[in-house]
């Protein structure tokens, strides 16, 4: 870590005991391989059965507040805190999200070279209560490719249309389930990745694979959107159930969306049609979706064929 990065050590500084390593750094793009951990990853199990608990409840988490224009290397060590999750003890990493921002869209990036680990992403509101659930199952591998390395990568919106509903996802935890930090993720080899960028057939070769291990390196990019929207103070959305990500949370009944929230969203998928960002209109369209505007895909569906 370099002393010249305030940022980096301030965030450390509000660690608590038992969170020795700092846990950030600020880079500007990824090597083509995981900055280095001080372990094996058999040294690395080893270290994490024998590490105790730091917390009893989720919300005793060591949580770094982060702002919206973060982009850091999160490392997940041997001295990273732990916790008995449902999934199994893991060390973890806590973030507490940015309140008063527009929306804005995470993107994580566990880097891969020798091992990789395999991600879990718990996102909770207010009152600490889960709201979605991604695992490794919900991570993509994404073969390196110019200065990005070889990656399991996954995004996910935050909504903050409503500032002051305390339903809004205000905290981020990274970690690994037993389950998925026991598996291996098969990477493409770089002589197949030159070949089929020179449009050759690739090399029959094997491909090199990645162990999954207890710690690891996750590149997290904070990006917020750049079309205002309206504030509003009235409208509570529809309690996240995660089942978008496969998980089977506890649900409630979802309030009608209002005339406003519809708007927000067409102003959004029109913004970002007329910015040719269809990824963008997609994501915009399915969250859209997800909190009960049926009709915002067939909207999205309608501008395109206009165009």
């Amino acid at each position: 870590m370099k002393n010249s990065m305030p940022l980096v050590l301030g965030l450390a500084a509000v660690m608590t005991t038992g969170c020795g390593s700092e846990p950030l750094k600020r880079v500007d793009a990824f090597s083509h391989s995981p900055a280095p951990l001080e372990l094996s990853e058999s040294n690395a199990r080893q270290a994490l059965a024998a590490a105790a608990p730091c917390c009893v409840r989720i919300e005793q988490f060591p949580f770094q507040s982060i702002p919206v224009d973060f982009s850091a290397s999160v490392l997940i060590d041997t001295s990273a805190p732990a916790f008995e999750f449902d999934s199994g003890k893991s060390f973890f990493r806590a973030f507490a999200l940015p309140r008063d921002s527009k929306s804005f869209e995470i993107r994580l990036y566990s880097q891969a070279g020798d091992t990789v680990l395999a991600p879990s992403a718990m996102l909770l509101d207010s009152r600490f209560r889960m709201t979605r659930l991604l695992d490794a199952d919900d991570f993509s591998y994404v073969p390196a490719e110019g200065l990005k390395g070889d990656s399991l990568d996954a995004r996910l919106r935050i909504d903050r249309l409503y500032l002051d509903n305390p339903g809004n996802e205000h905290y981020l935890v990274l970690f690994s389930s037993e389950r998925d930090s026991t598996g291996r993720t098969t990477l493409q080899h770089p002589a197949k990745a030159y070949a089929k960028a020179l449009g050759n057939e690739p090399p029959s070769i094997p491909d090199p694979v990645a162990r999954h291990s207890p710690t690891g390196v996750i590149k997290m990019v904070l990006i917020e959107d750049k079309v205002a929207g309206q504030q509003a103070n009235t409208y509570v959305p529809a309690y996240s159930t995660g089942r978008e990500m496969g998980n089977q949370l506890p649900s409630v009944p979802a309030p009608a969306v209002l005339p406003e929230t519809k708007a927000y969203y067409r102003q959004g998928i029109d913004a970002a049609l007329a910015s040719k960002d269809l990824e963008r209109a997609l994501h915009l369209a399915d969250e859209a979706a997800r909190i009960g505007d049926a009709d915002a895909r067939a909207y999205l569906l309608e501008r395109i064929q206009i165009k």
